[in-house]
């Protein structure tokens, strides 16, 4: 199970997978991840914003990435 990541950390992490984060999509306080045409919307107030673990499970899920990916 995946600890809660700030924001910065997880965009980072999945750069290497294709997927993107823009934090002007989603309305005022969240971004989307996205790649392709799937996307995944989170709550975003800054790159320090931590992301709860049912976010990245909901990521892990949403793109078929490893589960284990979070926990390095």
């Amino acid at each position: 199970m995946p600890k809660a990541m700030e924001l910065r950390k997880v965009a980072e992490i999945l750069k290497a997978f294709g997927i993107e984060f823009d934090s002007k999509t989603g309305g005022r306080h969240s971004g989307k991840f996205f790649k392709d045409s799937k996307s995944f919307p989170v709550k975003s107030h800054g790159s320090k914003t931590m992301l709860l673990p049912y976010a990245l499970k909901g990521l892990i899920k949403k793109f078929g990435i490893p589960d284990d990916i979070f926990d390095r």
